[in-house]
């Protein structure tokens, strides 16, 4: 589960100028988004994190960092401004001191334009002034991870001794606040909070948040099983999305969700998002749109969350290592050549048999293959809760509006309490 506001294959970075086409729209391959791990250290122990080895302290070395820029830039896909999102740990793990060197580095290769868009998720508990200046002074997008009130957030989000982190996360977010630092917020939907909409809705409302997105708790990497696997799982997190959805709906929506925004333009704005040849683009099946990198200089594309996984079928999701060969030397892998096959071979299983596939262009592969246990297959509780369900709301309540259904109104203005 990537926690992330970014973590959507329907998000592209921004352009170089106004005159340059969307990422997705563009003939030659481009990079859109770099992940890179400065350490898998995270300094707090979620129970549904599907990271691994999350106690290894060790941080990437800068001659390491410098080779993943040379490999980036000689590879002749930089061209818009692409995303990079230190991730993959907890990225506030590594001193102030270290992204002052890091940026440095980085900042060698763009020169004079500003290619590099840097992004970080912190779980907020290491946030402080010192941190707040260097987001000021570098331009760094910031998300927080924070599930919600106290009760929810500290069910999973805890640290090695067992207790809870809400109250140094939410130090993080005043001091965000304080400093004046624009955020948003990812949640992650788990058993706990799937039945309290009001109480997370109220408490981002409360709290100053505006942004924000929903990870569905999943079954990837490390996290072997979800707290939502009950028989009535997906009909809660159902309940929850439309309950938050009227809520925000009678405020006059002064939440912006991810889910419900990226729902409505696809409804309203058909083809937002396709590439020149009809298709939806879906960056984490765009081979090399997106390239994952460890603190060692393993790396990989599609989704994030296969780096550094463990797999018998592929042999390894690293196809190469900065150090020794070029990004290119990865589409000579084996690995990456049969995790591609397979990617696409799912993907058209989705355009024959799902009427959403033109709104999600196939959906996250390694939810794909956690879930179901192969790239070549369909749809995942991640797409049902963040691509289907979002879509079913916002079309009913349209249809609501308009006049043009004979059934109750799925959503009113008035909230209801879900029984």
């Amino acid at each position: 589960m990537t926690n992330t506001l970014t973590h959507n294959p329907t998000i592209t970075p921004a352009t170089a100028s106004g005159d340059l086409p969307p990422l997705h729209q563009m003939e030659q391959l481009y990079l859109g988004l770099l992940v890179i791990q400065p350490s898998p250290f995270c300094n707090i122990n979620c129970d549904y994190c599907y990271l691994p080895d999350r106690a290894d302290k060790r941080r990437m070395d800068f001659g390491v960092l410098e080779k993943v820029m040379e490999r980036v830039w000689e590879s002749g896909m930089v061209g818009p401004p692409f995303t990079l999102l230190w991730h993959a740990g907890e990225p506030l793990a590594v001193p102030v001191k270290w992204y002052r060197e890091a940026f440095d580095i980085i900042d060698r290769f763009q020169k004079d334009q500003q290619l590099v868009i840097h992004s970080l998720q912190t779980n907020g508990t290491l946030l402080n002034d010192s941190w707040c200046d260097f987001f000021k002074e570098r331009n760094v997008e910031v998300g927080l991870s924070v599930d919600g009130p106290a009760f929810i957030h500290d069910h999973h989000r805890k640290t090695r001794s067992g207790e809870g982190t809400w109250d140094k996360a939410m130090r993080g977010l005043e001091t965000l606040h304080r400093n004046e630092i624009p955020f948003g917020v990812v949640s992650v939907i788990s058993d706990i909070s799937v039945d309290h909409p009001d109480e997370i809705y109220d408490f981002y409302r409360e709290n100053g948040v505006t942004g924000i997105g929903f990870n569905v708790e999943e079954i990837e990497g490390s996290n072997q099983t979800s707290s939502l696997d009950r028989v009535d799982g997906e009909e809660r997190l159902r309940r929850f999305l439309e309950r938050f959805y009227l809520r925000n709906k009678a405020d006059g929506f002064p939440l912006r969700v991810r889910e419900f925004d990226i729902a409505r333009k696809n409804i309203l704005e058909p083809g937002w998002s396709h590439t020149p040849d009809g298709s939806y683009y879906n960056l984490e099946a765009d081979p090399l749109g997106m390239i994952n990198v460890d603190c060692f200089g393993n790396f990989s594309s599609f989704s994030p969350e296969l780096l550094g996984q463990p797999t018998e079928k592929y042999g390894s999701f690293s196809f190469g290592n900065v150090l020794n060969g070029s990004i290119f030397d990865a589409t000579k892998n084996e690995a990456f050549q049969r995790v591609l096959a397979d990617i696409e071979a799912g993907n058209r299983k989705c355009a024959e048999t799902c009427p959403y596939f033109t709104h999600c262009g196939g959906a996250s592969p390694s939810n794909k293959y956690y879930e179901n246990g192969s790239f070549d297959s369909t749809e995942t509780r991640q797409c049902r809760a963040t691509v289907k369900m979002p879509i079913q709301i916002i079309l009913a309540d349209l249809e609501d509006e308009l006049g043009i259904t004979d059934h109750e109104p799925v959503v009113s203005e008035e909230p209801q309490p879900i029984v």
